[in-house]
């Protein structure tokens, strides 16, 4: 042992020397390999920094390993801590390291179900209000809340109900829950918790698809982020619509339909804008092209490309077309609502604005928009514009719910 001590001993300082330089170059070539696994962007690094000006009331060194820890620094910190741990292991951290850096890479999580903050329905009993019939008419709701009402007719009525989930039906369903008999009540309870939970997997599938897209560092698929965007903006309004969302919760479900119509629109709107401007040049192209082979002859038409004819203007128009058709339906929900939002937050001008842009964008007859833009009218005072959009809209008398309405202003 005493002789190879003698021999080694040397050698030590080379053999230190190589030992850093290795350990260099694996921490470089490891970090480079397993960047992929962490997020680096614009919008990253922004919460970062909000993140830090949140706790500059901290101490100094709370503050310092914030920044040690911030996501613009991952590579430096796993180069720094792959190098120190090759240091430390001299030769067998070589293998140690590799195996490390090969886990962090290739490790997958189990997927968690996003929190919606959906609504606690233990609250029902002591958070709704009494809701009753503006004229007092025979109705299910008089059947609910009897006290002489037989009990079969009651859970009769309750299946009917729980046949279609509307926001009518689920209003004469919650007048159960202050029922005194227990099976009237769980049954109210049980309707309502199977229309809560179909929405909640609704909005958790849309939110898993949305953030897998979201956090991708490259190649997003931004037309399946958008379509997610789309059906969560929807699902959460439908949350405030049902009213199965609790009161509390309703302005922080309209933020969240704000926001996710926003994102679907970044995208279906420039995407409308481009295809049009590309069926303008189209159609620019295949009046040149009608032109040129008017003046052709026979052999000349048979000799030009087919990229060059009529032909194939008129098939690209039409593919461009029926693509622009799918985008422009899309804005157009987006855009009724976001008018539903703002209408329901009595913001009559801009809601007003959103639904005339709907029905500019709707191809067709856009009498479903109709009746909101009539309404903002109605509560703004404008009444002669809503007597014009009656009258001058008939198939607005074909809806059962608008024909008692249609008719009285007709007679206005």
């Amino acid at each position: 042992m005493d002789n190879f001590t003698s021999f080694i001993e040397p050698y030590l300082p080379f053999l230190y020397l190589l030992h850093i330089i290795i350990s260099i170059i694996l921490a470089a070539v490891l970090t480079k390999y397993i960047k992929k696994r962490f997020i680096n962007d614009e919008e990253v690094n922004k919460k970062d920094l909000l993140r830090l000006e949140e706790i500059e009331d901290k101490s100094l060194v709370f503050r310092l390993f914030f920044k040690i820890s911030l996501h613009e620094n991952n590579s430096k910190m796993s180069f720094l801590f792959l190098f120190l741990f090759n240091i430390a292991i001299p030769v067998l951290g070589y293998p140690l390291s590799i195996w490390v850096a090969w886990y962090l890479y290739n490790i997958t999580y189990n997927k968690k179900v996003a929190q919606t903050n959906i609504l606690n329905l233990d609250e029902f009993g002591t958070s709704f209000l009494k809701i009753e019939r503006i004229f007092g008419e025979g109705s299910l709701l008089d059947l609910m809340t009897s006290t002489y009402a037989p009990k079969s007719k009651k859970l009769k009525a309750l299946s009917a109900l729980a046949t279609r989930i509307s926001p009518q039906n689920l209003r004469v369903v919650r007048q159960t829950l202050t029922s005194k008999d227990d099976e009237i009540r769980m049954f109210g309870y049980a309707i309502l918790n199977k229309a809560e939970k179909a929405l909640s997997m609704k909005i958790n599938m849309n939110l898993e698809v949305f953030n897998e897209e979201n956090m991708k560092d490259v190649d997003i698929n931004f037309s399946r982020r958008a379509a997610a965007a789309q059906e969560l903006a929807a699902l959460y309004w439908e949350m405030v619509y049902t009213e199965l969302s609790h009161e509390s919760l309703k302005v922080s479900f309209l933020e969240e339909v704000s926001k996710y119509i926003k994102i679907a629109k970044d995208y279906y709107v420039p995407k409308s804008h481009l295809l049009q401007k590309n069926i303008e040049v189209l159609k620019k192209a295949l009046e040149e092209s009608e032109l040129l082979v008017k003046k052709m002859d026979k052999k000349t038409l048979k000799e030009m490309q087919e990229k060059d004819k009529p032909e194939y203007y008129k098939q690209r128009i039409k593919e461009i077309e029926d693509k622009l058709l799918t985008y422009n339906s899309s804005a157009t929900k987006l855009f009724l609502l976001m008018g539903k939002v703002y209408l329901s937050n009595e913001d009559y001008e801009h809601a007003s604005t959103e639904f005339t842009v709907a029905q500019e964008l709707y191809e067709g007859e856009a009498s479903f928009i109709l009746p909101y833009i009539a309404e903002i009218q109605f509560l703004t005072g404008n009444y002669s514009i809503v007597h014009s959009i009656i009258n001058e809209s008939p198939e607005l008398g074909l809806n059962a719910t608008l024909y008692p309405i249609v008719e009285q202003w007709k007679t206005a």
